[in-house]
C-alpha cells in the first residue's frame, strides 16, 4: 500500500471515530422510557456507538418538558458510560436546558401517553410547536416517538387518543420533525395489564415493550 493510500484509509478511519466520538443523542421520554421499552432502545443506540443521554420521567406531558414540572411517578436518567440511576421524585428537566448541557446532534422525544390521561388544554398544540422548535435552534435532528397502541378503558380516553394521533399527524411532520407512529405497529392486549404500561402486561409485556423499541430503532436507522 503506497502512503497516499494509507492516509486516505486512515483519515476515513479517523472520521468515522470522530463522528462516534462528539456525536450525541438526547431522549426525553415518559414512563415507558424507564421500563423494558427505554432500556432495550438505549442499548441498541449504543450498540451502534453513540453516544446517549436518557431523561425518562413517568407522568411527562409536553408541557412539563417546557416548564421543569415536579411529578412523583418515578424517573430514570443514563448516560453512556457514566450515571445511571433512578428515583421516585425530582423536577422534570426543562429541555431548553438538557440541550445547554448536552448539546445534542439529534433529540428523540417520546411523548403522548400522559396527555391522554393528564388533562388535555388547547395549548397542546402550541406546546409540541414550542418543544420541537428548541431542536432546531439547537441545530439537531429531530426525532417524536408517539405513543404505542393502548387499551383504555373509558370511551373519553379512547377518544383523546385517536384525537393525539391525529394532533400529532398534523403537527409534527409540519414542523420538520420526523414522527415515528408507534400505535401503528404495536398491539396491547385486550383485558390485562393497566392498559398503559407494557411492562404491567403478565408475562410478554417486556417482550412487547423490547419488540417496540427494536421497530423504533429500526426507523431511526432509516433517518442516518
Amino acid at each position: 500500500m503506497n502512503t497516499k493510500s494509507f492516509l486516505k484509509k486512515l483519515l476515513i478511519v479517523c472520521l468515522i471515530f470522530s463522528n462516534q466520538a462528539f456525536s450525541k443523542t438526547l431522549i426525553i421520554s415518559d414512563s415507558h422510557g424507564a421500563g423494558a421499552f427505554g432500556n432495550e432502545l438505549a442499548q441498541l443506540l449504543e450498540s451502534r456507538g453513540e453516544n446517549i443521554s436518557f431523561y425518562a420521567f413517568g407522568g411527562t406531558k409536553v408541557i412539563d418538558w417546557i416548564e421543569g414540572n415536579n411529578l412523583i411517578w418515578g424517573f430514570w436518567e443514563h448516560h453512556t458510560g457514566g450515571i445511571d440511576r433512578r428515583d421516585s421524585n425530582r423536577n422534570t428537566p426543562k429541555l431548553i436546558e438538557l440541550i445547554k448541557i448536552h448539546k445534542p446532534s439529534k433529540i428523540i422525544i417520546v411523548q403522548g401517553t400522559n396527555m391522554i390521561w393528564r388533562e388535555q388544554t388547547p395549548v397542546d398544540p402550541e406546546n409540541i410547536r414550542f418543544l420541537i422548535n428548541l431542536t432546531h435552534e439547537a441545530g439537531a435532528k429531530c426525532i417524536w416517538v408517539g405513543q404505542p397502541d393502548l387499551n383504555p378503558s373509558s370511551d373519553d380516553a379512547k377518544r383523546w387518543n385517536l384525537e393525539l394521533q391525529h394532533l400529532f399527524e398534523k403537527e409534527v411532520p409540519a414542523q420538520g420533525c420526523k414522527l415515528i407512529r408507534s400505535w401503528a405497529f404495536t398491539n396491547y392486549p385486550k383485558n390485562t395489564g393497566d392498559g398503559i404500561h407494557y411492562d404491567q402486561i403478565p408475562e410478554v409485556g417486556a417482550k412487547l415493550a423490547r419488540e417496540w423499541a427494536q421497530k423504533v430503532f429500526s426507523l431511526i436507522l432509516e433517518e442516518n
